[in-house]
């Protein structure tokens, strides 16, 4: 079986869908049965080292080679299961938004940030993979999947760093950041469908996601749990610093 790992590639938001034959809809009814079981074994007793074709093909009822049918191989499992992973994660997200006053950026930052961090204590093996140190070490070549996966969060997060740039936001001017950062920050910010930002933006959006990630490593995998075993304190004694940089007031969200 061929090593490639295949990358679900992103759905045209207003292409209509089309009209699916049977064999389509069993097609995609198994798809999302594998999935599904792929994702038991992850968040199970056995773990991703325990996820085998044979595994997933016994908890579908299926033969393995029946499985062969649909996906190349496991690694194509474990691909399209954290493509699956992060828009169930973005479904959350926006749902959250959608909760807070239409416009208030502050408000819809803060429900993203908690309902992202919410996610990640309740699904630690899910976190793990897609977020962690599982999607390198099960997919060492990941740079596609991860660029994709990028992409699918910048939909949630540029346009909330685009109103905010429209506003003034305070943030260094791209010649204040250094030439190799610059190219790095640049490289992400397209990467994730932010071309029109300021470089200086995107850094502020990078260097957010940098404290938030560090302290939902630290709620998953129980760092200094001897001291923060409810990490919701830290959490909104982060949020609020980065929005006082970001020139926002801090203040209740609805939950």
């Amino acid at each position: 079986m061929s090593s490639a790992v295949s990358v679900p590639p992103a759905a045209a938001a207003t292409e209509p869908a089309p009209v699916q034959s049977r064999r389509e809809r069993l097609r995609d009814e198994l798809r999302r049965e594998v999935l599904d079981a792929a994702r038991h074994q992850l968040a199970g007793q056995h773990g991703l080292s325990k996820l085998t074709m044979a595994a997933i093909a016994k908890e579908v009822g299926v033969t393995p080679p029946a499985l062969y049918r649909h996906f190349e191989n496991r690694q194509d499992v474990i691909a399209q299961l954290c493509v699956l992973i992060v828009e169930e994660v973005l479904e959350l997200l926006a749902a959250a938004v959608a909760r807070q006053e239409p416009g208030d950026i502050a408000a819809a930052l803060v429900a993203s940030t908690r309902t992202s961090l919410d996610w990640a204590v309740s699904n630690p093996a899910e976190f793990d993979l897609v977020i962690g140190s599982g999607i390198r070490a099960e997919l060492p070549d990941s740079h596609a999947l991860q660029r994709r996966m990028a992409e699918m969060v910048g939909g949630h997060y540029v346009p909330l760093f685009r109103d905010l740039a429209a506003a003034g936001i305070p943030r260094p001017a791209d010649d204040e950041l250094a030439p190799e950062l610059a190219d790095q920050v640049r490289r992400y910010r397209d990467a994730v469908g932010g071309h029109d930002l300021p470089l200086g933006v995107a850094h502020l959006m990078v260097t957010s996601w940098r404290q938030v990630y560090g302290l939902q490593c630290m709620a998953v995998y129980g760092h200094q749990e001897f001291a923060f075993g409810d990490h919701m304190a830290l959490h909104e004694d982060l949020v609020s610093s980065l929005l006082v940089t970001m020139g926002l007031e801090p203040h209740p969200t609805v939950r």
